[in-house]
């Protein structure tokens, strides 16, 4: 966060013309993390802290980004893109069991131990990259809600609210083109509502 903070202090000291975009989490990274664990019948990570997150499509911040890009009232501006809902980690979880028909095997992984192994692993040059991964420990500790109201931003590059994807779309459409494919090459599972 620190590297960051410096590189947006400097771009504002600098003097170029230039739009920072905070942004809050990604649609992607919930699939990676509880939808393919969840279908793959492995445990799911989560931590006990009540952070909350308002993610969002990777394409819908690509279309902002190009939109900031175009707008001559966006230069100099620090825009938050954040989606329509924040959600917490276990709101996820219970998302994707919901969609997928199916129960989660949630390991909980308290923050403070995160934190404890990211300052450990500091010490060691060669767990740097480790260490750096569980930077977000630092954040989560806080039980920050991670959004930001977006009707300026929406005004400001132009853009429908609607057009901007929801969490729970995305995961609808997900596991309704998975499942579909599970079906297609006969896939089956311990689980009833798998197998064909």
């Amino acid at each position: 966060m620190n590297i960051k903070a410096a590189t947006e202090k400097f771009l504002e000291d600098s003097g170029v013309p230039h739009t920072t975009l905070r942004l809050c989490g990604f649609h992607q990274a919930v699939i990676g993390n509880y939808a393919v664990p969840l279908l793959e019948e492995r445990s799911v990570w989560g931590t006990n802290d009540q952070s909350r997150i308002a993610y969002m499509d990777s394409l819908d911040v690509a279309r902002l980004a190009l939109a900031a890009l175009r707008s001559d009232q966006a230069v100099g501006r620090t825009l938050t893109l954040a989606g329509p809902k924040a959600w917490s980690t276990q709101e996820v979880i219970e998302l994707c069991e919901r969609l997928s028909d199916s129960r989660a095997s949630v390991t909980t992984v308290p923050t403070w131990l995160l934190r404890r192994a990211r300052s450990l692993l500091r010490a060691f040059q060669w767990a740097q990259d480790a260490s750096d991964r569980l930077a977000f420990a630092e954040v989560l500790s806080n039980n920050e809600v991670w959004a930001a109201p977006m009707d300026d931003t929406f005004k400001l590059l132009g853009v429908e609210p609607s057009s901007v994807q929801s969490l729970e779309d995305y995961l609808k459409e997900y596991y309704t083109r998975i499942l579909k494919k599970l079906k297609e090459v006969g896939a089956t599972s311990d689980r009833t509502n798998f197998y064909v």
